[in-house]
């Protein structure tokens, strides 16, 4: 990744923006098997909500962004995970996309590592990844060594999802050879 980028936290405008490439990577990750119906005002709200409620619901979430010359390139979102995902107190991927004209470039391997990185610093063991079976991103996370603990039909049984575990050690591991 030879060009600067940089990660940071995102701001409120920063997640509307983050937000827009969620909408734009979206039919890529339903892969024809379901309808986009994703709504900009809706999304951001939620996530907005989701940003600032942490605290309340004892959970540690990130929103971070990489951006390159202030142009967002790509933003992942995590949290602690639910405990019918990882009874052992781990982390759930939330969301990772690149901008296309940002791909190949080591991104999500870059916004991963620091996600891991953070939440390892605080005792944590396990990643869950929520991933569309037919999603191109499907492949990377089986590269990384992902587990498929189980599946889950979702919008209206329309789309299959697979459910990838981690561990966090192996993961940091696997990443670290990527860059």
């Amino acid at each position: 990744m030879g060009e600067a980028f940089v990660v940071r936290n995102l701001t409120p405008d920063n997640l509307k923006q983050a937000i827009q490439l969620k909408i734009a990577c979206w039919p890529e990750q339903l892969a024809g098997v379901a309808e986009n119906d994703l709504s900009l005002a809706k999304e951001y709200a939620f996530w907005l909500d989701w940003m600032n409620t942490a605290e309340e619901h004892n959970d540690m979430r990130m929103l971070i962004g990489i951006f390159h010359e202030e142009k967002l390139a790509g933003a992942a979102f995590a949290s602690f995970a639910e405990e019918h995902d990882c009874a052992q107190g781990g982390i759930e991927l939330n969301g990772l996309w690149v901008d296309e004209g940002y791909r190949g470039r080591g991104l999500s391997v870059f916004l991963l590592r620091h996600i891991v990185d953070c939440y390892q610093k605080k005792g944590k063991e396990k990643l869950v990844v929520y991933c569309h079976h037919y999603a191109p991103s499907n492949k990377f996370y089986r590269k990384l060594g992902g587990k498929v603990l189980r599946q889950d039909r979702q919008m209206a049984g329309a789309l299959l999802v697979d459910i990838f575990e981690f561990d966090l050690k192996l993961l940091s591991a696997s990443l670290g050879l990527l860059t």
